[in-house]
């Protein structure tokens, strides 16, 4: 469990700045002002960023996140909200939903998609963001390393993040299961983006060639099971650090 009595010691001073890397928010953000201006939800919305850039453009946008610490945008307000367990706010409510770098933080991303899924309208979008585990640098990484993601010592969480376990990539959870989540719980994945290509992985492009070599020689049955094909498209294994996942809400899926 968090220690709660160390996050009230915890002061951000920084203002309104996006907690994830500038170009996930400017590609996330060039995507939903393609869309007509409706409510959106910024879930976690941290500092607040991408919600005030949303509310300049004329969105009606809420806020929500588990920890109110680093949210600095006064003229919004926030709800406390965590994506565990249900989220405060009625079904069919929202136009948009936008999760950058929220999932990984999850000790249930089940939970936390089929929440997106319930208050989302039909027709409603949801732009997910997370971490591009399935790239070839990653994955030459887990050869060596046995991990796709840093692992702090509990004495690191402590001292950083306050014991606020939210702040840990607790569930590294690659694009095959979230796009089998996304799918039972009724949103259709409609497209991908990476955040920026990673010029250094083309030295690996041998080995990008090999994978496909051996995806190609596999059944029809076994690409479809392990979503092969689907994984070693170049928005994935060719893809940035960080992996844009936009889904629409076509029906209820199997959603309570």
């Amino acid at each position: 469990m968090t220690d709660n009595s160390e996050k009230g010691t915890f002061q951000w001073t920084y203002g309104a700045v996006p907690l994830a890397r500038d170009e996930i928010h400017d590609k996330v953000f060039e995507l939903i002002l393609r869309e007509p201006r409706g409510r959106v939800l910024d879930v976690p919305t941290g500092a607040g960023a991408m919600a005030l850039r949303l509310k300049k453009e004329g969105f009606e946008v809420f806020c929500c996140d588990i920890n109110p610490v680093y949210f600095s945008v006064p003229d919004l307000k926030l709800d406390i909200g965590d994506l565990n367990s249900k989220l405060p706010y009625p079904d069919n409510y929202f136009d948009y939903i936008i999760c950058l770098e929220g999932i990984e933080h999850t000790e249930n991303p089940f939970n936390a998609i089929r929440e997106f899924s319930r208050i989302l309208r039909v027709g409603g979008k949801l732009f997910l963001s997370l971490p591009n585990y399935l790239n070839i640098e990653r994955r030459l990484r887990f050869l060596f390393d046995g991990t796709f993601s840093k692992i702090p010592t509990h004495e690191v969480l402590k001292k950083i993040w306050k014991n606020d376990i939210s702040m840990v990539h607790l569930s590294p959870v690659g694009y095959p299961i979230i796009k089998f989540i996304m799918e039972y719980y009724g949103l259709n994945v409609v497209n991908l983006e990476r955040d920026k290509s990673k010029k250094k992985m083309k030295w690996l492009l041998p080995l990008v060639w090999l994978i496909r070599v051996y995806t190609h020689m596999s059944s029809k049955k076994r690409r479809e099971f392990y979503r092969l094909s689907e994984s070693n498209e170049d928005k994935i294994i060719m893809g940035g650090n960080t992996l844009i996942v936009v889904g629409e809400k076509l029906c209820r899926g199997k959603v309570d």
